[in-house]
């Protein structure tokens, strides 16, 4: 098997990292490779925050919290009553991802823009996971006001579509999940 698809499937939501901070040139190709992502139209409608200042991100994930709890959906509510329940998993890097929605397909590009980075941390040993309570706080008004007291700022009009926090994984990756085959049509 070729090594872009062994990353590919060796790829897993790391939950538990290690307080080892990622260099600044694993942050760069790992940046890089975002900034290649497809992009309609070639666009490239985003802009990439790396926050990797413990306390910050320690602030935007109490704040991030609440977007559990507070949420309309009842299986986020009961995941923030677990007891050690943390949206970024003490990760000690968190990278954004906003865009201009004026653009053709900004919240596509920003995502294709995220899973590159994904598998280019994987690539270099880094583990990651997608953390979608940025967006649904970020949603919200008081969200908008803390990510601005805090001095997380975005590019005039942009606003969040993808967010993973990136570190290095304490504990070996876990088995994949079976995954379902029977989603495919191939149409001849």
């Amino acid at each position: 098997m070729n090594e872009t698809l062994a990353t590919i499937l060796r790829r897993r939501s790391v939950r538990v990292y290690r307080p080892d901070a990622v260099a600044q040139v694993e942050l760069d190709r790992m940046l890089e490779a975002g900034r290649y992502a497809p992009s309609a139209m070639n666009q490239q409608p985003w802009h990439f925050t790396a926050i990797r200042n413990p306390e910050l991100l320690l602030k935007l994930e109490e704040s991030c919290k609440s977007a559990f709890v507070e949420s309309n959906v009842e299986a986020l509510r009961e995941v923030a009553k677990q007891e050690g329940f943390s949206v970024f998993y003490q990760a000690p890097l968190m990278v954004i991802i906003s865009g201009d929605p004026g653009a053709i397909a900004a919240q596509y590009d920003c995502t294709l823009a995220m899973e590159n980075t994904m598998l280019a941390a994987a690539s270099l040993g880094i583990g990651s996971c997608w953390t979608h309570a940025v967006m649904m706080f970020y949603a919200t008004e008081k969200g908008k006001a803390v990510f601005r007291e805090l001095g997380v700022i975005f590019p005039e009009g942009y606003q969040p579509y993808a967010a993973a926090v990136f570190g290095w994984p304490a504990e070996p990756y876990p088995e994949a999940p079976p995954k379902n085959a029977d989603c495919v049509t191939i149409m001849d």
